[in-house]
């Protein structure tokens, strides 16, 4: 589901001649002794946006390569929301419309794998797909995408941890734990996969119980699979006993955020405000319907 937390992104040629990066993002991550990210570490977070930039020249075909990306996002990095897709999709439709190229959507879904790869090492795609399409979406992969009409959107809250984690890494933990552990994790992911297609249901019904007792579902499967963290455990546990109808962690996991569909907005400030108090981010998100730029 697309939700109202947005990059922007400028282009105009750099003095250089060459692909130039910017930006106003929370850059820093943090690492398992708190302690704040090293500049190279928060440059290789630019990189993947010169790797947008350069992809859809590349494909553009124009040999011109002064382009000077200007990056600005409200969505904090390492959180889970998918901060990195969001920029460099952004990215992708801006410099080709710095070229007086409209690029279709199948175009950006493809190029935005390059900087993709390179931020996360073998994403899934959904997080592009989400950003570049818009509204509720099923994905499958390879890049299966279909459309979910939902007629009333499901009231819901995005919390942060506070503790921001590398993609890429919990993505290669996951994978060494499905190969030590091969039945159990296939038997886990069945039945999230289960899960998804109830969800879909569930929201096309807009049966919003039903869709809380799903993600209470799949927080506990992700949790067994070993995605998540005490303190994300702790929020959901606090978003369940303040009212809401289901929370689980979204994202990668290991840190970032939990999500908590409520009952209604003023439900949903209650809990908003226990979560405050126990220490999380609150983020009152909507459906977005429009998708990239």
């Amino acid at each position: 589901m697309a939700v109202n937390l947005y990059s922007k992104i400028e282009v105009r040629p750099s003095q250089s001649g060459r692909i130039e990066v910017t930006a106003d993002i929370p850059l820093h991550l943090v690492d398992d002794d708190s302690k704040r990210s090293t500049a190279s570490e928060n440059q290789e977070l630019l990189e993947p946006l010169r790797l947008a930039a350069s992809a859809t020249l590349d494909h553009l075909a124009t040999g011109d390569r002064s382009v000077h990306v200007d990056a600005n996002c409200q969505i904090p990095i390492g959180a889970g929301l998918g901060s990195s897709a969001s920029t460099t999709v952004a990215t992708i439709s801006a410099v080709a419309k710095s070229r007086r190229a409209r690029l279709d959507r199948e175009e950006i879904f493809k190029l935005a794998f390059i900087p993709e790869n390179y931020l996360h090492g073998q994403p899934s795609g959904v997080d592009q797909a989400t950003c570049i399409y818009g509204g509720v979406i099923q994905f499958k992969k390879p890049s299966k995408i279909k459309a979910i009409s939902v007629k009333r959107p499901p009231t819901i809250l995005v919390c942060d941890s506070g503790a921001h984690r590398s993609t890429k890494g919990l993505v290669e933990s996951v994978v060494k734990k499905s190969q030590e552990q091969t039945d159990r994790f296939q038997k886990h992911l069945n039945e999230i996969t289960a899960i998804s297609n109830d969800v879909m249901k569930a929201l096309q019904n807009e049966d919003r119980n039903q869709l809380g007792s799903l993600m209470d579902r799949n927080h506990e499967l992700l949790r067994q699979i070993g995605v998540s963290t005490p303190a994300l455990d702790r929020l959901v546990a606090e978003a369940r006993k303040a009212g809401a109808l289901g929370a689980k962690l979204t994202g990668a996991g290991g840190g970032g955020c939990i999500i908590a569909v409520c009952d209604d907005s003023h439900a949903r400030s209650n809990i908003a405000r226990k979560l405050r108090k126990a220490g999380g981010t609150v983020y009152n998100v909507s459906l977005d319907l429009g998708g990239v730029d």
